[in-house]
């Protein structure tokens, strides 16, 4: 009896085996243009950019015969590489680089509509991946945005459904009129509307978000055990242990391609039994690349350094930094931050610092080459909020500052008056936010990186108050 009981564990878990099969699943997010690779020369080591993608990614993906490449969203806005215009589509270039990537599928995130709708579309046309687009719905066609409400990826015995969410916030984030075509369905809504549908068809279920952990959280408690896993993004976090909420493994592998996500499942019956999940750190020993898409990227990096060179904006005096005290150039910096933001945040004041202004640009011509050495950290637009009592202390720390020099001062828009209880939206960079205690005095709170390179605020803001059409006028 006991070699009869013996027997059925050993068969069962023989059966298991057979039944049992491994998938991986390779993700990134918020990859936002990052076309280098930055050396450490200690280290002797290139860390991120899209070529460093490849070559992890093409060496896992021999380790695994089941797997599938995804991405959630935000490939666009965050260096001149994703400016580029490609095929008359504003981003066309990163696209061409996820082509070639062999990427299976994305969703879009907000930056996919930084330029107009129009281009959002051509954005998914140009892809050979498809943005999957569960929740935004055209107004016109009463489709999907990109035409692919869902997507059922097939690899050897495995179909996988594919949902796509964007953030129900996106008219916050973008400018009106680029998403005043769409109707945003709330992600339950939107799901569950084809979650039959694609159960029926589908091993293994999985949704990509663009929306924050926060939201992802909400989304797993309400959808049912039919869906097995969250990928998302929006947040720039990343978590190499998996959260698990509802049934449901929610994953993120951070921002701007510092590691590739690899989770690892064994799928049975309709579901995961078993996730090992690792961030594989992109970084690998210095080489020179010799494939496509290096050589593509090489020729788009000749197109960048001939754009580099482009006067864009001919301004009227001299712009001169100093740490110390406010000067024309960082009050026409501040103002502009303010001025390029009015519309999507309606900030009450904006305030930067003199430290990061770094070159003196004469008056006259100025280039993007300017703009890049003028504004070389690549800080991000961060909008937070304070007390009208908050400013005040600031106020009177940035004055202490300018006297006794211990760092250097902050310029700032100014307020016809402050209400000492009074909620205040201020747009700044993520630089400021994050040394609060340095520069404020005060800790900000509802806190939202927008992820958007604070050089292409002012970049944008040159085009539009310098134009070159205006040369004659500085003569």
């Amino acid at each position: 009896m006991k070699f009869k009981r013996i027997c059925i564990v050993i068969l069962s878990l023989t059966i298991s085996c057979i039944y049992s099969t491994p998938f991986s699943v390779f993700y990134t997010g918020d990859t936002h243009g990052v076309y280098e690779a930055q050396l450490d020369k200690e280290r002797g080591t290139l860390m991120g950019g899209y070529l460093v993608l490849e070559e992890v990614l093409n060496q896992k993906r021999t380790e695994s015969k089941n797997s599938i490449y995804v991405d959630t969203g935000d490939q666009q806005t965050g260096t001149i590489f994703s400016s580029l215009v490609e095929d008359g589509i504003y981003g066309g270039a990163v696209i061409e680089v996820f082509n070639q990537l062999a990427l299976d599928a994305s969703v879009f995130g907000n930056h996919e509509f930084d330029f107009s709708y129009t281009n959002t579309r051509d954005l998914a046309k140009k892809a050979n991946y498809p943005f999957v687009c569960t929740n935004l719905i055209d107004k016109t066609t009463r489709q999907s945005v990109s035409g692919i409400p869902y997507a059922i990826l097939e690899r050897n015995n495995i179909k996988v459904g594919i949902f796509g969410i964007t953030l129900e916030k996106l008219p916050e984030k973008v400018k009106a009129e680029n998403v005043s075509s769409v109707t945003i369905l709330p992600p339950i809504e939107a799901i569950n509307k084809y979650l039959e549908e694609v159960d029926k068809k589908t091993d293994l279920i999985i949704v990509l978000t663009h929306q924050g952990f926060e939201a992802d959280s909400l989304l797993a408690v309400n959808l049912d055990k039919r869906v097995d896993l969250i990928i998302g993004g929006h947040d720039h976090i990343k978590a190499e242990k998996p959260h698990f909420i509802n049934g449901k493994y929610l994953l993120y592998s951070g921002s701007h391609l510092n590691y590739l996500g690899l989770a690892e499942l064994e799928v049975e019956d309709d579901k995961i039994t078993s996730l090992k999940n690792q961030l594989i750190p992109l970084e690998i020993p210095v080489k020179e690349f010799d494939t496509p898409l290096a050589k593509y990227i090489q020729e788009k990096t000749v197109k960048i350094e001939e754009e580099m060179s482009k006067v864009i904006g001919f301004i009227p005096e001299d712009w001169i930094p100093d740490k110390y005290q406010s000067t024309t150039l960082s009050r026409w910096i501040a103002s502009a931050l303010k001025t390029e933001y009015e519309r999507t945040y309606h900030p009450d004041m904006a305030i930067i610092n003199n430290g990061g202004l770094r070159k003196v640009i004469p008056a006259g011509p100025v280039t993007l080459r300017d703009l890049n050495e003028l504004l070389p950290f690549n800080n991000t637009v961060v909008v937070f909020s304070c007390y009208g009592k908050d400013l005040l202390t600031f106020f009177q720390l940035n004055e202490l500052h300018s006297q006794e020099k211990p760092f250097d001062i902050c310029e700032y828009t100014r307020l016809d008056s402050i209400v000492s209880d009074k909620i205040y939206r201020i747009i700044s960079h993520d630089y400021i936010a994050g040394q609060w205690d340095k520069y404020l005095g005060f800790k900000p709170f509802d806190i939202y990186d927008t992820g958007e390179p604070f050089l292409d605020a002012i970049i944008h803001q040159v085009q539009l108050q310098f134009s070159p059409i205006n040369e004659k006028d500085w003569d």
